[in-house]
C-alpha cells in the first residue's frame, strides 16, 4: 500500500533575554515553546504519493465539456470538482472526516439534481452511501462522515476511496458525472498534537498546512469562513489554501452553509434522507 512520509520542520529561535522569561514561564506550564506557524505553504508538497492504480474512473477534476444525453447536466460554468491536491488524496486525523467538492449549477433554470456519495475501503468494499438532493445554486458542498449513522471510523493507515456523482438521469446511469479520490487517516505526532491544541484556529490551518493534512486544513478554514463571511484575511487564506493545489479558479465560489450529510440530523421525511 502506498504510504506518505510527513516532514515536520525543524524551528530555531534565537531569545532575547525578556523573551527567553517568557517562554521559561511558557515551560513551566507544560506548553510548547514553538506555538506559531508558519503560515500556508505557496506550493502543496504531495509529490510522494502515487494513487491505486485501481482507484477507477473518479477524477479530481471531471471535464468540463462532459454532457448528459437529455441535456439535465448541461453546464457552462466551472467543471465539477474535488477539492484535494493533485495527487487526489486528502489526508486527515479525523475518525469522520468532511469532504468538499465544487458543485455547478445545471441548466439554465438551476436543476435541483440529485447526488450520491459513496465510500469505500481500500478493497472495493462500500463502507458508506447517501444519496440526497441539491438546491442547484452552485458552491462548494461540505458532505461528512456522520458519527451517529453506526459508521465505525476510519482506520489509521488506510486508504478509503470516495466518490461525488450528480445523477444526470436516474434511468440511465450511463450519465452521471463524477469526481473522487482517497482519504487517509493519520495519527499526530506528539509534538503537533500538543501545538494544535494551544494555538488559535486561524493558526491550526497553518499547522495542518504545513504538515500536509489536507482535509483539516480545509474543514477548520472553511469553519472559520462561515464564522466570519466577512473577514478578509479568512478570505486571502482560502484564496492562498486553494491556490496552492491549483484550484485557485473556484476560491471566490460560495461555500454552502452546512455539510450536506447533516440531513440525516433534520426533521426530514424518511424518504428524504440519505440512504445507507
Amino acid at each position: 500500500m502506498p504510504h506518505t512520509r510527513f516532514h515536520f520542520g525543524q524551528f530555531a529561535l534565537f531569545f532575547s533575554l525578556p523573551l527567553a522569561l517568557s517562554a521559561a514561564c511558557l515551560t513551566l506550564f507544560g506548553m510548547p515553546q514553538v506555538l506559531l506557524a508558519q503560515g500556508i505553504p505557496e506550493r502543496w508538497e504531495s509529490s510522494e504519493y502515487e494513487p491505486p492504480e485501481d482507484i477507477g474512473r473518479p477524477r479530481r477534476i471531471k471535464d468540463a465539456a462532459t454532457r448528459s444525453l437529455n441535456g439535465s447536466c448541461d453546464n457552462n460554468d466551472k467543471p465539477l470538482t474535488a477539492l484535494l491536491p493533485q495527487n487526489q488524496l486528502g489526508i486527515t486525523v479525523a475518525e469522520y472526516p468532511t469532504l468538499f467538492v465544487y458543485l455547478p449549477a445545471f441548466g439554465t433554470e438551476a436543476l435541483s439534481m440529485p447526488v450520491e456519495f459513496v465510500l469505500e475501503d481500500i478493497d472495493g468494499k462500500e463502507v458508506y452511501k447517501a444519496n440526497f438532493p441539491t438546491n442547484g445554486i452552485s458552491g462548494i458542498v461540505a458532505f461528512g462522515l456522520p458519527s451517529k449513522a453506526g459508521l465505525s471510523p476510519l482506520q489509521v493507515g488506510q486508504d478509503y476511496h470516495w466518490r461525488f456523482t450528480v445523477i444526470c438521469n436516474e434511468n440511465d446511469r450511463s450519465q452521471d458525472i463524477f469526481v473522487g479520490g482517497v482519504v487517509r487517516r493519520v495519527e499526530l505526532e506528539s509534538e503537533l498534537k500538543e501545538r494544535l491544541m494551544v494555538v488559535s484556529p486561524e493558526e491550526q490551518v497553518e499547522l495542518y498546512a504545513e504538515a500536509g493534512i489536507w482535509q483539516d486544513a480545509v474543514s477548520t478554514l472553511v469553519q472559520l469562513r462561515r464564522d466570519n463571511p466577512t473577514d478578509l484575511q479568512l478570505a486571502a487564506d482560502w484564496e492562498k489554501l486553494l491556490n496552492a493545489v491549483e484550484l485557485g479558479d473556484i476560491a471566490q465560489e460560495p461555500i454552502e452553509p452546512m455539510p450536506a450529510t447533516t440531513l440525516r440530523d433534520l426533521n426530514l421525511p424518511q424518504s428524504q434522507l440519505p440512504s445507507e
